[in-house]
């Protein structure tokens, strides 16, 4: 039997498509995965549950400078004050109904058969929230070189999305295939510094062919750590509110040499399995 929760929060409290009956990725669509480096799941959420977490995101953002409630990790602008991306790093750990969120019974078991890992725990959550009409663009990354304190880069991403999402507000790009190629960050900081948000056709023989991903409100996206993703602005007359939970599987192993935000939270030794209570377990198949 699949074990889920060690995390605050009641993951049988979501809708879950009928309480659970909703199938599971299918055998193509985790081919496609393993080709692609992402594919974009069904609807996890239901608008009563996508209302409550927009209006939990709003109330972390408008008390951010209270002490005497839990707050969480990171909350900064990411991009140009004129064009901001907000950015919000656990707000698992202040939200009670974030925190369900990392145990969602589909998203999890969805994980679970793109990872095949044995056992994920949450690495970290992250808002990314762009304003009607001027939110900002997101150059073009890869997310496991900007983790230099996990290895290997195995870990994946489940992007929910509180909006429609489209070409318009700012939905995200990915380079099929691009996982594949290994660590290429220095060559996207490249790409960024010369301010040429558009990529060549080519690299390193591999044809880069860019694939604008669409979300709906309440659906969830799918992405490998190492997939070469962007965002444009949002230019619309709407918002754009998503959150990425990003997992790590029983893989992942402590690099002390790295600096992130999260390595306050570790107390394994370097090389060890990231098995600190401040990287909760959201699925076991132990």
């Amino acid at each position: 039997m699949t074990r889920r929760a060690r995390i605050a929060g009641d993951w049988s409290t979501f809708t879950d498509e009928a309480d659970g009956a909703r199938s599971m990725l299918t055998d193509e669509q985790v081919k496609r995965f393993h080709a692609d480096g992402f594919v974009k799941g069904g609807r996890v959420l239901d608008d009563a549950e996508v209302d409550e977490l927009r209006t939990e995101m709003l109330r972390v953002i408008e008390e951010r400078d209270r002490a005497d409630q839990p707050q969480p990790v990171l909350l900064n602008n990411l991009a140009e004050e004129d064009h901001p991306i907000w950015q919000i790093v656990n707000i698992w750990q202040a939200s009670k109904a974030f925190a369900r969120l990392t145990t969602h019974p589909t998203i999890t078991e969805e994980l679970g058969q793109l990872t095949g890992a044995n056992e994920l725990r949450i690495w970290h959550d992250q808002i990314q929230y762009k304003p009607a009409e001027q939110g900002g663009l997101l150059h073009w990354h890869q997310d496991a070189p900007l983790w230099p304190i996990i290895q290997p880069m195995t870990q994946v991403t489940a992007w929910v999305a509180l909006d429609d999402v489209d070409e318009s507000n700012g939905c995200m790009s990915m380079v099929r295939g691009s996982h594949l190629w290994g660590d290429q960050i220095e060559f996207l900081h490249t790409v960024q510094q010369q301010g040429q948000p558009v990529l060549p056709e080519t690299y390193e023989g591999h044809r880069v062919e860019v694939v604008l991903r669409p979300v709906a409100k309440g659906e969830v996206h799918y992405h490998h750590s190492l997939t070469w993703h962007g965002s444009h602005g949002n230019t619309s007359n709407r918002p754009r509110r998503a959150i990425a939970l990003h997992v790590m599987g029983d893989d992942t192993r402590y690099d002390a040499s790295g600096d992130h935000v999260m390595k306050r939270f570790v107390t394994v030794g370097d090389g060890e399995p990231m098995t600190d209570e401040g990287f909760p377990v959201v699925l076991s198949r132990r």
